[in-house]
C-alpha cells in the first residue's frame, strides 16, 4: 500500500475550458472547477461526457470526480467509465496521449468518489470522460480533478484516524428534554503520519504544505492500489491546520515526519 497525494488540479488552471455532450438547465460544466461539492454539472444522458482544455500541456499522475451525495442527488454505483487524454495538437476525444478503454465506475453511493491513476505520468492537454450509466435518470458531478501524484517512499504510518463529523444541530427543550434536530451532512475527515519522510521526499512534502495551506484542497487516497482504497479511502478536502515538517535524529539518509487531518470539501 502507498498512498497518494495530489496538489495541483489543472482543472483550476487559468485559461482552463470545461465543456460537455449535454448538461441539464444552468448546472454547467463549469461548476466542475469549484471547489463547492453542491455546485454540480448535470447530465441527464447516461451516455454524456464532460471534457476539460487545460489550455497548455500538463503533466497528469491522477484523475478524480467527486459526486453529489445529497438529497436526491444519488452517485451511480454501477457502470463504466472511459477516460481520453490527448496532447496539444492532437484531437479532444480520441486519446492519443492515453486512453483508459471502459473501466467500472467504482463509485460508493455513501462515499462519491472516483479515482483513476494511469500506470504512469502521462502529458495531456485534453481530457474527456465518458460515462455509460444505464438507469441512471442524471448524473451530479460537483468537481472533477487532474493533477501531480505524489506517492511517498516510505508509506502513511499506522494508526491513522477516519471519522465522519455530524454537522447537524441537536436542540432540546428547556424543561421536558424532548430534541428536534436540525439534520446537516455528514463530514469525513481523515488523520495520517508521514513518520518517517526520505530525505528525497522533503521537497514535495514541502511543497504540498507551501501550496496548498490550509486554504487549497488536497485529494488524497489512503490506498490506491485496490477498488476498494480508491472508491472507500478517497477524500478531497483541505488540511484542518498546518503542522511542522520535523527533522528526526541524526541518520543516513536524513528522516522527516509530519502529519495532517484533511477535512472533505462540502
Amino acid at each position: 500500500m502507498t498512498a497518494l497525494f495530489s496538489w495541483t488540479n489543472h482543472v483550476d488552471r487559468s485559461g482552463a475550458v470545461l465543456g460537455a455532450s449535454q448538461t441539464a438547465g444552468d448546472l454547467s460544466a463549469d461548476n466542475m472547477a469549484k471547489p463547492q461539492m453542491a455546485l454540480v454539472w448535470r447530465t441527464t444522458s447516461p451516455v454524456g461526457y464532460g471534457e476539460v482544455d487545460f489550455g497548455a500541456n500538463v503533466d497528469v499522475g491522477c484523475l478524480a470526480l467527486r459526486f453529489k451525495r445529497v438529497g436526491t442527488s444519488i452517485p451511480p454505483t454501477s457502470g463504466t467509465i472511459r477516460h481520453l487524454l490527448d496532447v496539444e495538437g492532437g484531437t479532444p476525444g480520441a486519446g492519443g496521449a492515453y486512453d483508459s478503454t471502459a473501466v467500472t465506475l467504482n463509485v460508493d453511493a455513501a462515499y462519491g468518489y472516483h479515482l483513476h491513476v494511469p500506470l504512469s505520468g502521462v502529458t495531456a492537454r485534453y481530457w474527456r470522460f465518458t460515462f455509460d450509466t444505464p438507469g441512471a435518470p442524471f448524473l451530479d458531478v460537483g468537481r472533477a480533478w487532474a493533477g501531480n501524484a505524489f506517492r511517498p517512499r516510505i508509506d502513511v504510518s499506522f494508526p491513522y484516524e477516519d471519522a465522519w463529523g455530524d454537522r447537524s444541530i441537536v436542540s432540546a427543550a428547556a424543561r421536558s428534554g424532548v430534541e428536534w434536530i436540525d439534520s446537516q451532512p455528514l463530514q469525513r475527515s481523515l488523520g495520517i503520519s508521514l513518520r518517517t519522510i526520505h530525505e528525497d521526499d522533503r521537497l514535495p512534502v514541502r511543497q504540498m504544505m507551501r501550496s496548498a495551506g490550509t486554504s487549497g484542497q488536497i485529494l488524497f487516497c489512503l490506498d490506491p492500489s485496490t477498488a476498494d482504497g480508491r472508491k472507500l479511502d478517497t477524500i478531497i478536502g483541505r488540511r484542518s491546520q498546518n503542522r511542522p515538517l520535523s527533522h528526526s535524529v541524526a541518520s543516513d539518509p536524513r528522516l522527516y515526519s509530519t502529519s495532517l487531518t484533511i477535512r472533505e470539501s462540502l
